[in-house]
């Protein structure tokens, strides 16, 4: 049998041994007197009395949820009588798992999240927190959703609803799956009735990657963490919405954060100020060290100033990494009445060295005091962990935030724009310049005067390329083009796109470069109105169009992006679907390869580097030749994220260059690197089309790069700048192909040269 174990406050280096009482804590006028808490296995005992023990399974990483094992509880403890008892009691129960949950404002209901089997889905469930008089449900479980796809992480919000995170698919793509780390299930937010359940379920707009956490703020909107991947941005940030899910939008961890993900984030007493877990994003078993973050203004704690966002690692000692800690690590904090912090908490390395050995961590329940950095034991089981505790105390339900958003319409458009792009913060406030081209360190406000248009990219994954792991030779999503819109004089924009889809956007100047690339996505609902100030204009200032009541471009009235998904601009590099005009091989095909190919280089032979890549667990060493510049589709062998691949020579050429910056710290290298041809989503740093060079949209008579002036990279062949496309014969609709492809991530892949099949069983319809 399991026991109690209880211990009075030690100082946090004296729990890596303990031994046991039975004496339970004492009220001491903290505010509450009952918490609820889950209590989940991780050693099994099969029927043959083999053992088996599932540390990290389906949770290797802090988004992910799908670590199963029967045996759950849910269980209330009264911490001054010390008795217990578990609501998801009985037969029915014997093999479910309990994977999160919240309690009502008023304390008397909880909603979780369980799986009855291994044949079952995650879905939501409520209980009252008091036992009745009914025999067979005393606690009065009650199921709200159903579906063959798990719902988690559920929370109670204002209004008499719950919002919550699903795998339920429901865009034309189908199930967001990211490339990054080949997971195939990427989790959105929905929101249900309490009353209604999936008879009221709304889902918001999606996310390319994971959402996780969800929590009710006293003001009424729902924090969450989000897995973002954008390129060579991978890491867990802070965000809100209002609950009818409009107005998603950062809260922290966009510029700066003590680790690499923020999660499991709850708000204290102060408005603005949160407790949360600061982790790597894999190996460390969901937990990390508690850090506060006071993201509020320092005129106005109420006003959301997420640029400066104050970040506290309170628990010292506590690794932010994945490396083996020395003194345990935190999970699933709640704040209580008076300041503490309840929490799990397990002592020793607690990361993926405890999987490895097949030796997990004991989490237990523990309030932790930051003043004097030490934890008090509440509940510890052997053999289980205790987790998601919250005390069983009332507390305000926050105000109803007024839904303007009730429509699941896919047809029916966001509204996507700026009062004027050239506002922004990015320099004053974060420093950022921009270089290419006609810019050389150029302030981001100064670069930004220069805006014509603004490219708005959808983003999509592996969901839309069967058999895709990765989208090519670097961290890139899918990509594709839903329009560029115009930058009026006054510096504002207006557009409508299909709601639902995440996107990001790319100022764009005279010459099509991008100025610079936007590093979160961004989403709406049908009908919503997604208008910033500018292109990341100061977060706690006023934003206002400049000497008249109404921007040119509202005006005007916003240009239709409403594309189907057929219609949207990518760039397939290479056998591309019959007719397809923006394969970029075929660009090279006719106007390159007589010139660039395996033997010639321009006026010169063709050049090769080699490039060694050893096998960590073979311990071999594998040598790659790499062509300077072969612009061909002869088929070239390199590794790159640990595959080893054949691409077209052209591919290889352009990208590998930069591709050895990133995943590819164990290369070695004889011979010369040629320059960066190809960086993602930088084309105007790109030697490639500094060399062809590019002309105004405006006027032809003015290049990007002026002439007779000295490339900025010497290894570029040539004594200086000239209209290198225009000698060759390139057109300039055929360099913009090029810059986009570039600006766009580098993708090798798109849905035009995979097998792409639009979901046809979304709830949302197909068109858009």
């Amino acid at each position: 049998m399991t026991g109690r174990r209880f211990l009075t406050a030690l100082p946090l280096l004296g729990f890596l041994a303990f031994g046991c009482t039975n004496d339970a804590p004492q009220d001491d006028d903290r505010g509450f007197s009952k918490i609820v808490y889950a209590v989940r296995t991780h050693t099994i005992v099969g029927e043959d009395g083999s053992v088996s023990v599932d540390v990290a399974g389906g949770m290797g990483q802090v988004m992910d949820y799908l670590r199963y094992n029967p045996g759950a509880r849910l269980e209330i403890r009264d911490l001054n009588t010390g008795v217990v008892e578990n609501i998801i009691d009985g037969d029915r129960y014997k093999n479910a798992d309990v994977s999160s949950f919240d309690v009502s404002f008023d304390a008397q209901k909880v909603v979780f999240s369980m799986k009855l089997s291994g044949d079952d889905d995650y879905h939501l469930y409520t209980a009252d927190v008091t036992r009745g008089e009914t025999e067979k449900n005393p606690f009065n479980i009650h199921q709200l959703t159903f579906g063959p796809h798990d719902d988690i992480h559920p929370q109670f919000v204002s209004g008499g609803r719950i919002a919550f995170v699903t795998a339920q698919p429901y865009t034309e793509m189908g199930t967001r799956a990211d490339e990054y780390n080949h997971s195939r299930i990427v989790t959105q937010i929905g929101t249900i009735t309490v009353e209604g359940g999936d008879a009221d379920r709304k889902l918001c707009s999606q996310n390319l990657s994971h959402t996780i956490n969800l929590r009710a703020l006293s003001d009424g909107r729902v924090l969450f963490s989000r897995w973002e991947h954008l390129e060579n941005v991978n890491d867990v940030k802070l965000f809100s919405m209002n609950p009818d899910c409009t107005q998603m939008v950062a809260m922290g961890g966009q510029h700066g954060k003590p680790a690499n993900s923020l999660v499991q984030l709850v708000e204290t007493k102060d408005p603005n100020v949160f407790v949360g877990v600061a982790t790597s994003r894999e190996d460390t078993i969901q937990a990390g060290a508690l850090v506060e973050i006071n993201v509020g203004a320092e005129h106005d704690a109420t006003v959301v100033d997420e640029e400066r966002a104050v970040m506290t690692v309170i628990t010292d000692g506590v690794p932010t990494g994945e490396e083996p800690s020395p003194v345990g690590r935190y999970r699933a904090p709640a704040v209580l009445p008076d300041g503490r912090i309840l929490t799990s908490w397990a002592a020793g390395f607690v990361n993926a060295l405890d999987e490895l050995a097949l030796s997990p961590p004991d989490f237990g329940i523990y309030i932790y005091d930051k003043k004097t950095k030490t934890n008090e034991l509440v509940v510890n089981y052997e053999g289980s962990w205790e987790l998601y505790a919250l005390p069983l105390t009332p507390r305000a339900e926050p105000p109803i935030i007024g839904s303007i958003q009730n429509s699941q319409d896919p047809t029916v458009p966001v509204q996507l724009g700026s009062i004027d792009v050239r506002s922004t913060s990015l320099a004053f406030v974060h420093g950022e310049t921009v270089s290419g081209a006609q810019f050389d360190g150029t302030p981001t406000d100064v670069a930004l005067a220069s805006a014509d248009r603004v490219r708005i990219i959808e983003g999509f994954s592996s969901e839309a390329a069967a058999g895709v792991n990765m989208f090519g030779l670097t961290m890139a999503e899918g990509a594709a083009i839903l329009g560029e819109a115009k930058v009026e004089e006054d510096g504002s924009w207006l557009a409508e796109i299909p709601p639902f889809i995440p996107v990001h956007l790319q100022p764009i100047d005279e010459f099509d470069l991008a100025i610079r690339n936007q590093t979160t996505w961004i989403q709406g609902m049908p009908g919503e109105s997604r208008v910033c100030g500018g292109c990341h204009e100061e977060r706690v200032g006023v934003n206002t169009p400049t000497n008249q009541q109404l921007s040119i471009a509202a005006g005007r009235g916003a240009q239709d992006f409403m594309v189907a998904v057929n219609d949207r601009i990518e760039y397939p590099w290479i056998n591309a679907t019959a007719g397809n005009p923006n394969e970029i091989q075929a660009i090279f095909n006719d106007k390159c390869v007589a010139c660039h190919n395996g033997t010639t280089n321009g006026s010169r032979a063709q050049e090769y580097y080699t490039v060694t890549v050893t096998d960590e667990i073979a311990g071999t060493a594998v040598p790659y030749q790499v062509p300077r510049l072969d612009l061909t589709d002869t088929p070239v062998t390199v590794e790159y994220d640990m595959e080893v691949q054949d691409w077209p020579a052209s591919y290889v050429s352009i990208f590998y260059p930069a591709a050895m910056e990133m995943e590819m710290d164990d290369a070695m290298v004889a011979g010369t690197v040629p320059p960066m041809w190809g960086i993602p989503s930088d084309a105007r740093n790109s030697k490639l089309i500094e060399k062809l060079n590019v002309t105004s949209v405006n006027d032809a008579g003015i290049h990007a790069w002026p002439l007779g002036q000295g490339f900025t990279d010497a290894n570029i062949q040539g004594a200086s700048r000239t209209d290198h496309a225009a000698e060759v014969g390139l057109t300039r609709e055929e360099i913009v192909k090029l810059i986009r492809a570039i600006d766009m991530g580098g993708q090798y892949y798109a849905r035009q040269n995979t097998d792409f099949v639009p979901f046809d069983n979304n709830p949302l319809g197909r068109n858009y």
